[in-house]
This record gives structure tokens, sequence and C-alpha cells, in this order.
């Protein structure tokens, strides 16, 4: 059997970002240009057409096969989930922090995440960061 998509997973992303963006759907519909009523039907399980698809993977900035469940080809040796994502999961799990806590930290992290991921300049290492200090 080949890999299918995890709706109830992806509705839940959906929902997770959605609160910790302080959104209403209807706000995120006409943030997105979608009608409140596709989110109604991806509550009830129903799948997005393609275009929808591709505007709400865009707006989580999660690549698809985070969504995909099953089959080899589901997530390609390599590539994994988004970080993003995981971490996400686990901290919305975690019993020991409060939902808004774990929303706020989720938005630290994306923040931190996307300051990182587009740095283009080569990370520091211990021996030149030291040498630095000592200079001044």
């Amino acid at each position: 059997m080949g890999p299918t998509f995890d709706d109830t997973t992806f509705f839940e992303s959906l929902e997770r970002r959605r609160q910790t963006e302080g959104l209403s759907w209807r706000q995120l519909g006409r943030q997105l240009g979608l009608s409140p009523s596709t989110f109604s039907r991806l509550a009830r399980g129903r799948r997005p057409d393609i275009e929808t698809f591709i505007k709400l993977l865009a707006w989580l900035d999660v690549p698809a096969a985070t969504f995909m469940r099953g089959g080899s080809e589901a997530a390609p040796q390599g590539t994994g989930q988004n970080t993003l994502a995981v971490i996400a999961d686990a901290l919305q799990s975690d019993p020991s922090i409060p939902r808004d806590a774990a929303g706020a930290l989720e938005q630290l992290l994306r923040v931190a995440y996307e300051r990182v991921r587009t740095t283009s300049s080569p990370p520091v290492s211990p021996r030149s960061d030291s040498a630095t200090i000592e200079e001044r």
C-alpha cells in the first residue's frame, strides 16, 4: 500500500498555527484568499483541493511529506519531517507545558529558526569566537 494523506495531523497543524498567530478562521481565510467553509470541511476530515493545499502548506511553511503516512515514498531518507512541525507537536503534547505557553514557545522558535535558516554567514567556531573576546 502506498503513502496516504494524514488529514487529522494536517488540520491539527493548521489549528495550532492559527491559534499561535491569534487569528480566527475567518481572518485566516481572508489572509489566504480561502472561504471559511474550506476550514469547516477540513475540520470534518475532508481533503483540500490541490490549490488550497499548496496555499496552506506555504502558510504552515512545511513540506507536503510532513502529512504523508506509510509507503517508502512518504518521507524520503534524509528529509524527515519539518523540524518546526516536530518540535511544535512535542511542545503541544507535553502535559507539563500550558497550551498558551507551548504556542508562545513555538512562535519564538519560528522566529529564531527563520533567523538562523536565512543567515548567510558561516557559523562561528569556538576558537575564533574566543579570539574575538580576547581581542576586546
